[in-house]
């Protein structure tokens, strides 16, 4: 399994080589996602930092998991992206997660209002049976589209992470779909994913609230249920702080 997923990674970053079609590029209702990355991507020499807040109570244990990442536009269709997962000082395995790759705009046309782009991470995960980090990697395809003053967002992901040290490969797909409504500098958004958490199939609704206090700033609020296909059932709070800046 683990060779043809290379192979499907290699015939994706593949398309990198197809000409972009991109007049003005899209700039969405929202900087990012909740649930899903936005697709729009960062315009030359602009930087974007973001961290916040995720809190979930899952089998009656309370967990915090601090993200930070950082995008860097090397042109108006590429960008190189880093992120890592930190956990809360209480939790002494101190990162969970971190990853690099680079995304790619196949389509950014903003008189259409609409994105596609395609890109790679390479991740190393914090594996859940022996708690030590396995490599990986990650394919992705965004979508995104504006439909008067409405965006919506569409994520595909599949994480594969192969085997190491006697542990079998696994692929983690994560699907997400959102839709935001901008009303001056208040964005209500809505969104649905389904992915596998650490071996059980997951869907996750999360109605959630972003606000634009400046053209640089963004900061917002979602409530994500977990609904697990053992039955069990969870509520978290997730938080977001978005800074963007610079660009050619």
């Amino acid at each position: 399994m683990a060779d043809g997923w290379w192979r499907a990674a290699v015939g994706l970053l593949g398309l990198l080589s197809v000409p972009a079609f991109a007049a003005d590029g899209v700039q969405g209702r929202v900087q990012e996602f909740f649930l899903g990355d936005g697709a729009a991507p960062q315009q030359k020499q602009q930087v974007q930092l973001g961290t916040g807040l995720e809190w979930t109570r899952q089998e009656g244990e309370t967990q915090f998991e601090l993200p930070v990442s950082a995008e860097y536009g090397l042109s108006d269709r590429v960008q190189v992206e880093a992120a890592v997962a930190l956990t809360t000082p209480e939790d002494p395995r101190g990162l969970d997660s971190a990853g690099a790759g680079v995304g790619w705009a196949l389509i950014n046309d903003g008189r259409r209002g609409f994105t596609l782009s395609v890109g790679m991470d390479l991740l190393a995960t914090r594996d859940a049976v022996d708690d030590r980090f396995r490599p990986g990697f990650e394919p992705y395809l965004l979508a995104y589209q504006d439909v008067g003053p409405l965006g919506f967002n569409l994520q595909l992901k599949a994480q594969q992470l192969p085997g190491v040290r006697g542990l079998d490969g696994a692929l983690h797909p994560d699907f997400a779909a959102g839709a935001v409504l901008e009303l001056g500098p208040l964005r209500p958004m809505v969104e649905a994913a389904w992915r596998d958490e650490d071996g059980t199939s997951t869907v996750l609704l999360a109605p959630g609230l972003l606000a634009h206090p400046s053209k640089s700033l963004e900061l917002g609020v979602a409530v994500p249920w977990r609904l697990h296909a053992d039955g069990a059932r969870d509520v978290g709070v997730m938080g977001m702080l978005i800074w963007q800046g610079g660009g050619a």
